[in-house]
């Protein structure tokens, strides 16, 4: 099967944010493991990317804890988005709390956070087959840089 991928980089102004995330801990693991699996499962599976259910064991997630933001809501962990050099990466929101604004919250947190960091580009990869977070991004300053034809 061919995957349709994009990369997508930041075109856009000045992004400045005050969302408060935290590090990755290891007492969010199974929190975090299974909103994973519930935002990227459908999607993988669509794809045949195998393992359907895919994340990082906790020895991996915990060797790059500091690039792994967590946003929690009442002490409950509905977010996070990775940054790893100048990617965006692995950005999903508890389907409880889908379309309330904090995809846009995450992405704007993570510009905001590269730029204060001097770093450019800022890039992210993402699935044709996801047209709704495609428009998220184009939205709120990504351009499609590169497309690429993946066979998985």
């Amino acid at each position: 099967m061919e995957l349709i991928a994009y990369t997508m980089e930041y075109a856009g102004a000045l992004v400045n944010s005050e969302l408060a995330l935290i590090p990755f801990e290891e007492k969010y693991y199974e929190v975090y493991r299974d909103i994973y699996h519930d935002c990227f499962y459908e999607m993988r599976r669509a794809l045949e990317l195998k393992p359907y259910n895919a994340c990082d064991s906790i020895d991996k997630l915990l060797s790059k804890k500091d690039d792994i933001f967590l946003l929690l809501v009442n002490d409950k962990l509905i977010a996070s988005v990775a940054i790893c050099e100048n990617e965006i990466d692995d950005l999903f929101v508890s389907k409880n709390f889908q379309n309330c604004g904090y995809g846009k919250k995450l992405l704007k947190f993570a510009v905001s956070l590269l730029q204060k960091r001097g770093i450019s580009p800022i890039v992210l990869h993402v699935a044709e087959w996801n047209q709704n977070v495609i428009s998220l991004y184009k939205n709120n300053g990504f351009i499609i840089s590169k497309i690429e034809t993946v066979c998985t």
